[in-house]
């Protein structure tokens, strides 16, 4: 039986894949603190405000998905008298878009300016965008 020479056998690197989402969970978290300092300026406490939001472009062309915003939003017009303390409620959601520009979104929270800043302070935020963006794959692969 011959030895098995080490340097013939075919080595695989595995760090790249680890080094992509290490740069991707960065971009999430900063993506997450940019949003929170905006939100402190931009969002009111009471009645209408313009969306604020976050976009992350992702250059890699195997990802199925293309762009991942995270925003604050007001709650639809068409809620308006239907809801409890509509003035005061905010959205907070991650929206991705595929290669073919399919959209999906999630609500992540549905509360007040304070409730939604609690929301984007929360240490599981992170690990819940990263859930629904896995969402978003499998919904863009099913296309």
């Amino acid at each position: 039986m011959d030895a098995i020479n080490p340097s013939k056998l075919n080595r695989i690197n595995h760090t790249g894949a680890k080094i992509k989402m290490e740069k991707f969970e960065d971009k999430l978290v900063n993506m997450i603190d940019t949003l929170k300092t905006r939100a402190e300026r931009e969002v009111c406490e009471y009645g209408h405000f313009r969306e604020v939001k976050e976009i992350i472009k992702n250059t890699d062309s195997k990802s199925l998905v293309k762009d991942l915003t995270l925003q604050i939003t007001p709650l639809p017009h068409l809620l308006k008298g239907q809801v409890e303390n509509f003035e005061k409620l905010r959205y907070l959601e991650l929206v991705g878009t595929g290669e073919k520009g399919q959209t999906e979104r999630v609500i992540l929270k549905r509360g007040t300016k304070d409730e939604i800043m609690s929301a984007l302070k929360d240490e599981n935020i992170l690990s819940r965008i990263q859930h629904n963006v896995n969402e978003f794959k499998t919904s863009f692969l099913e296309d």
